[in-house]
């Protein structure tokens, strides 16, 4: 689907997986001030008590201060909550701004340790519509069991 271009979910795109209970959310695009809102929310809807996410940013092409600020904010909101989040796979330009904005700490460049407990692969896990999105709905029937 395209999405007007002034629009946050034009900006970023945010996609979901899961490994041995931990949550991966890939960042593509720009994070800012005003995309900084929809990670928020996919954040709202994974992260729980005693679990952990990671925030890739392999495909994210640039960040802002405000993004950077409200990544900390993140932070110290992961450990008041009980979750751990690390933020992996920045490519230069992203962490130079990391770095300009005194948030280097923020940044994990290893988590093997935390997959490698246990097997398998990364799983698509469901995240809401991006605002804008239409949603395909299925109906749940429920069958009794009929004998054979």
């Amino acid at each position: 689907m395209q999405y007007p271009t002034d629009t946050p979910a034009a900006r970023l795109a945010v996609l979901g997986d899961r490994r041995n209970g931990v949550d991966r959310l890939s960042l593509i695009g720009a994070l800012d001030g005003s995309t900084v809102s929809l990670l928020e929310a996919e954040l709202d809807d994974v992260a729980h008590t005693g679990g952990a996410v990671v925030l890739d940013l392999h495909n994210l092409a640039s960040v802002d201060l405000d993004a950077v600020e409200a990544l900390q904010e993140i932070g110290r909101h992961a450990g008041d909550d009980g979750w751990l989040l690390f933020i992996v796979n920045v490519h230069e330009p992203v962490r130079e701004a990391f770095e300009r904005d005194g948030a280097r700490d923020l940044l994990s460049e290893d988590v093997s340790g935390l997959l490698s407990s246990a097997d398998g692969d990364w799983a698509p896990i469901s995240l809401p519509p991006l605002p804008g999105e239409r949603t395909r709905m299925t109906r749940l029937r429920i069958v009794e069991d009929v004998p054979p």
